[in-house]
């Protein structure tokens, strides 16, 4: 019987929120004008994560700028930690309406975004994270398809964010693309599988959540992820060794408002918005670059031995990757085929982490037009 009532106190939540979307949308002047020319209105944000973790704190910083800049008129009603839905289902929550603002993992969303697959399908990108979004923002900027994919499923792009790379941790020293074969990790990814098969790694699926006991009880001996999750979840306890692999930092983060909502918005509201979004992603760069620095000594602290692979032994598995499967190739022909210039794109993608002065690890010529 208790089940069926928090069920149902939850459902008339959800219903709640999504009309008052709605009914907001059908009249975004609802409140009076304040001194500030801003209308008095407060908006419903879904994250997914909490406050002050990677996945979400470009909410906060959002957020907090927006009510500041309008004056205290416009204000937000954030649900953290996915209590709006599963974080895989983000962007249903924001097109639908449940939510007005939230953040969206490209990782989960292939089918949907399939440009934004982008990101993931190119081996070593760049680790830097402000750099990862600046490549982002430059190719987007060339192919505003980029955005327009978004609007396809009733969402705007705000900004992009580029999260901190992964790394390779495990229970055993692992410094070497040999020591990986037989070996099973824990990793997820359309793209990220093949690559870690193609030296004879096992991938293994788990949650994050899920990762500690799946260390501790060997059904993976490492696992393929973030500095923060490593630290959040104390990995260290069961994994004393991390492999700085340098596969690259992504973009799989992205700042969306629901589109509808969008556009019963003012224009002097949007250009708040995005004003705001812009800032909050920069601040929001030099405080995970904060963050990364103590997770990194979080590890030392806690006796964790950390090698870097080198760049010959990354040119040697981008080489075997792409022998193995072509990423770059799947990813241009899968968007081709849905009517985008996959290879135009694909090379002004690679060629503006050049003049960003980044330097691949593979041989681009066969993808440079």
């Amino acid at each position: 019987m208790k089940k069926k009532i928090a069920c149902a106190v939850l459902g008339a939540m959800l219903l709640g929120l999504s009309l008052t979307a709605c009914g907001n949308a059908d009249n975004p002047s609802t409140g009076e004008i304040t001194e500030s020319g801003y209308p008095k209105r407060e908006f419903i944000v879904a994250a997914i994560d909490s406050h002050d973790k990677t996945s979400a704190h470009e909410i906060e910083i959002f957020t907090n700028l927006v009510t500041e800049r309008s004056g205290g008129a416009i204000t937000f009603k954030v649900f953290y930690d996915n209590l709006l839905g599963k974080a895989t289902d983000n962007l249903n929550t924001l097109s639908s309406g449940i939510a007005d603002l939230g953040t969206v993992c490209t990782l989960y969303t292939p089918s949907n975004l399939p440009l934004s697959q982008i990101t993931y399908c190119v081996p070593f990108a760049p680790d830097d994270p402000v750099l990862a979004a600046k490549l982002m923002y430059k190719v987007s900027e060339a192919y505003p398809e980029f955005y327009e994919e978004y609007e396809k499923n009733n969402v705007v792009c705000l900004g992009w964010k580029g999260n901190e790379p992964y790394k390779l941790y495990s229970k055993g020293p692992i410094e070497e693309l040999a020591q990986l074969k037989g070996k099973k990790i824990t990793l997820g990814g359309v793209y990220y599988i093949p690559w870690f098969q193609s030296i004879g790694a096992v991938p293994v699926n788990a949650a994050a959540a899920d990762l500690y006991q799946t260390i501790k009880t060997g059904v993976a001996s490492g696992s393929f992820v973030y500095d923060s999750i490593y630290c959040n979840y104390k990995l260290y306890e069961v994994e004393d060794y991390c492999l700085e692999v340098g596969l690259g930092a992504r973009n799989n983060n992205v700042l969306c408002f629901n589109k509808d909502m969008w556009e019963s918005l003012d224009e002097k509201t949007q250009q708040l918005f995005q004003e705001c979004a812009d800032e909050a992603m920069a601040e929001f760069q030099d405080w995970q670059q904060s963050e990364m620095d103590g997770w990194e000594q979080e590890m030392l602290d806690n006796g964790v031995t950390v090698s870097t692979l080198s760049d010959e032994a990354k040119a040697e598995w981008a080489e075997t990757a792409l022998g193995y499967q072509d990423t770059l190739q799947t990813w241009i022909d899968e968007v081709t085929a849905l009517g985008y210039d996959g290879a135009g794109i694909m090379s002004a993608y690679l060629q503006a982490g050049e003049e960003l002065g980044y330097e691949w690890h593979f041989d681009t010529t066969p993808y440079i037009q």
